[in-house]
């Protein structure tokens, strides 16, 4: 099998409203193969780096030789790139993406990572009103929330939780979480207020603590691994084996995320997951939202240590279907994911699972 052509595009899906945080357009990375078997990344390349550096390399190459293509620059953070090939691997064997990478799993948990539209730091929202849209997704089905923790006041985000936490009880299978994010406020926690909002979430039974500090300064992820019991968590932004290196290699995290298009793709996330199985560190993904998460289910379905799936990011009070809603008039199917009981069903169809309507794609087309 020999790979024909690599083109990348967006599709309209909707007319975008204001206050409307559906998918309404969507990058699409499509390749074909002269034996008719054709690949899809839901996230968009530059026509330059195809141009550069893809197409030179993999026009002609077989595309199911993925290992050899993930050591060239054709597949450097083209992560749309890399998942259309896999979805051409599974398609070709007739299974989906995880069952070749030696998953037997069904379904896996999940949860959302909820962003309030509005000020980024979250701060026009009250914290009673957060934690009663987060009542409201429990009461739905949901049982696992991860918010951003942004607030000028560090402890503020941890009070959403423990009002969460005030109304629904100890309750069974409910996990709290905050992420820092990094670097993405603006500013950077002081130690002091890392170790401050460990222990505030420690003493309400919090399930973990997301990138607390600066995504290099590791001695402090470090340091507050050991000071602490709740989890530490990081690697979102990783995009070189070296990156999740050096977070193992200094004992930095408990939970390793790489990211499914951050970091250059499924055979990534799979290489990490087993490099952090060798120093006793979970792997659990960084997720996304829409068609995108399927080739990060196809990778946490492989990998024995990941849990749970991150699903984000979820702007209240839309539900993930009502924002992924729109993408169904490019599918085959009648829904894109199966949301049920705090898991959802890993995609059964072959490759990574999501299957197009190839002339609905091209009648959205833009």
């Amino acid at each position: 099998m020999k790979i024909t052509s690599i083109e990348s595009f967006t599709v309209k899906l909707a007319d975008t409203m204001p206050d409307d945080h559906r998918i309404t357009r969507l990058g699409i990375t499509r390749i074909r193969t002269d034996e008719g078997i054709t690949g899809y990344g839901f996230q968009g390349t530059d026509e330059a780096t195809l141009a550069n550096r893809v197409r030179p390399i993999l026009i002609g190459a077989n595309p199911l030789d993925i290992e050899q293509h993930w050591h060239t620059e054709a597949l450097y953070r083209v992560a749309g790139v890399e998942h259309a090939l896999w979805d051409i691997a599974g398609k070709a064997a007739g299974m989906p993406v995880r069952t070749l990478l030696g998953s037997t799993r069904e379904r896996i948990p999940y949860y959302l990572t909820c962003v309030w539209a509005g000020a980024v730091d979250q701060s026009h929202v009250s914290i009673k009103d957060q934690a009663d849209q987060l009542v409201r997704y429990y009461e739905m089905g949901h049982n696992r929330f991860k918010i951003r923790g942004w607030r000028p006041d560090p402890l503020d985000d941890v009070r959403v939780l423990a009002e969460v936490k005030n109304q629904l009880g100890d309750v069974e299978g409910l996990e709290l979480m905050i992420d820092r994010t990094a670097h993405h406020p603006g500013w950077f926690w002081t130690y002091e207020q890392g170790l401050q909002v460990a222990r505030a979430m420690e003493s309400i039974g919090a399930t973990w603590l997301e990138e607390p500090f600066a995504r290099e300064d590791i001695e402090s992820y470090r340091r507050l691994r050991e000071e602490v019991d709740i989890p530490i968590t990081g690697g979102e932004f990783g995009y070189e084996m070296h990156h999740f290196k050096e977070y193992l290699a200094a004992g930095a995290v408990d939970i390793i995320q790489p990211d499914g298009a951050h970091s250059g793709g499924i055979m990534t996330c799979r290489k990490v997951g087993t490099i952090a199985e060798a120093f006793d560190v979970s792997c659990i993904l960084h997720g996304t939202m829409g068609p995108h998460l399927a080739a990060s289910l196809q990778a946490a379905g492989a990998i024995a240590s990941c849990r749970v799936m991150e699903v984000c990011i979820v702007r209240p009070p839309f539900t993930p279907q009502e924002m992924w809603e729109p993408v169904h008039r490019i599918l085959k199917t009648d829904s894109l994911f199966t949301l049920k009981d705090g898991y959802i069903e890993l995609p059964k169809g072959p490759g990574l699972g999501v299957d197009i309507d190839e002339e609905a794609l091209e009648a959205h087309r833009i």
